[in-house]
């Protein structure tokens, strides 16, 4: 895993759950619903995410569920 810091199981399934909640929506606009604490880790969660292939990215930046 790239990321700087290590992402526990815990925190890819709530980011998981947050994207299958709201699929098709662009990082920025997925961060804007979470909490500040949650926004704080999410870049770095979701980063884990695309490198395990359980989101993907589209061309225009939209992410879904894998």
């Amino acid at each position: 895993m790239g990321s700087e810091y290590a992402v526990s199981p815990h925190q890819r399934r709530r980011a998981l759950r947050h994207v299958q909640a709201h699929p098709g929506l662009t990082a920025h606009e997925l961060t804007e619903l979470l909490a500040a604490y949650d926004r704080s880790l999410f870049s770095g969660v979701l980063r884990s995410l695309r490198e395990c292939c359980q989101v993907k990215v589209d061309d225009a930046g939209r992410i879904w569920p894998a």
